[in-house]
């Protein structure tokens, strides 16, 4: 049956390579964007992710409003504001951190936890000055719950736990100061007043929105810069499960009024993007590999046509309808597997050379070249794909040369 299916194939050897090339076009260029799209968003989270926390927890905000105030007032009285009252009553922290670091040491999904605080400053240096975001942290445990110890192009980052006023900035951020290890800086907090600091090293993430805007420091600095000693604004918890993060999150939210939120909703955005990204890529696909199909089906519709003697004859040796189903059916599946295969073969070469190509650095990271993701999960979807099309453009023709009569084949051919 099989001979016979590839005989009747083979009769058009143009249109049948035609159809062949067409379903492997598809597929490759399937594989082609889903690489380009899969590798740039693993970095990207890969980045975000390590960077910052798989789950955050920071205090709930509380903007105080003119309606904030009114259990204030005696019931029912009348209060005219003047100018409504629109500000934050206190720096904003967590009430009680201890309870929270006593949760994280006895949840088994928990790896590691930094506590954080945050504080905006000025760093300064001669006549430079930049607005930038200032972390108090523990390195110790900071190397643990981040991937920052990994993220770090000069100096270690443990030498924060050593002693004295010591920082470390992003390397755009110290380049754009002008500031070398070893070298002074000045930190201006909000009140005006100036801290001497020494920088340690540099890191780079790939994020120039972090790289330019963020530098570390020790915790209890950071809070006695801020004059809050003891307090805490954010916890950083790496888990062992990364896909549980958003679970996660959404459990512990419910213990308390801070906010707990994992690295997805953190960075809503990104995933937004993302979801976009998938349902542009399945459409493209989906569109090229139509086309591919209705290309095997008018191959298989006209050798339907052509062979309808054939068709008679092994009607008349016993052929019922289910063998002429298969036989067109056998055709539609080598056409769908032979331009899978090559598919593939042309989209890994294809990649090949994408991962070649360099340009500048792309929007807020520093990302010089087309990444791609080899995922075996691209090829699998990419070779169903181009099956699936040889599957429905090979059914109608085998169902339709399987109704045909072979007495009313031979008075067509005789007429």
């Amino acid at each position: 049956m099989l001979f016979l299916a590839l005989r009747q194939l083979f009769s058009r050897p143009r249109q049948t390579v035609l159809a062949i090339l067409g379903i492997g076009l598809g597929t490759t260029a399937f594989l082609a964007i889903s690489g380009m799209m899969l590798g740039f968003r693993e970095v990207i989270i890969r980045q975000l992710v390590n960077s910052t926390a798989h789950v955050s927890i920071t205090p709930h905000e509380d903007p105080v409003t003119e309606h904030s105030l009114d259990g204030f007032f005696f019931p029912g009285s009348l209060v005219k504001w003047i100018s409504p009252p629109v500000a934050k009553d206190e720096s904003l922290h967590l009430d009680f951190p201890q309870g929270w670091f006593d949760r994280l040491d006895q949840d088994p999904s928990v790896e590691a936890y930094a506590p954080q605080f945050s504080v905006q400053v000025l760093i300064s240096r001669t006549k430079v000055s930049r607005p930038i975001r200032l972390m108090g942290v523990v390195a110790s445990r900071q190397i643990k719950a981040t991937d920052i110890q990994e993220d770090m192009v000069e100096g270690n980052f443990q030498d924060l736990d050593k002693g004295g006023f010591l920082v470390i900035l992003g390397r755009s951020l110290g380049e754009k100061m002008g500031v070398r290890k070893d070298g002074a800086i000045n930190l201006i907090d909000a009140r005006g007043a100036s801290h001497p600091a020494k920088v340690a090293g540099f890191f780079d993430t790939g994020i120039t929105d972090i790289d330019d805007t963020l530098a570390y420091a020790p915790l209890h600095y950071v809070q006695q810069l801020n004059k809050t000693p003891g307090e805490i604004s954010q916890i950083a918890v790496r888990l062992k499960d990364v896909a549980l993060a958003r679970a996660t999150a959404d459990q512990w939210a419910l213990l308390g009024r801070d906010k707990v939120q994992s690295w997805d909703q953190a960075f809503a955005n990104f995933t937004t993007v993302f979801k976009f990204q998938d349902i542009m890529r399945f459409t493209l696909s989906w569109i090229i590999v139509i086309v591919a199909a209705f290309g095997v089906y008018n191959i298989l519709n006209m050798i339907v046509i052509q062979k309808r003697g054939e068709i008679a004859i092994l009607r008349s040796m016993g052929f019922d309808q289910r063998d002429i189903i298969l036989l067109f059916f056998q055709q539609g599946l080598f056409l769908g597997v032979c331009g899978g295969l090559l598919g593939m073969g042309l989209g890994t070469l294809l990649c090949l050379y994408l991962e070649t190509i360099h340009f500048g650095g792309m929007g807020h990271t520093t990302i010089d070249h087309i990444l791609i993701s080899w995922r075996l999960s691209t090829y699998l979807i990419g070779f169903t794909l181009a099956f699936l099309s040889g599957v429905f453009a090979g059914f109608f023709p085998a169902r339709a040369a399987s109704r045909m009569s072979p007495i009313d084949i031979l008075r067509a051919e005789g007429s």
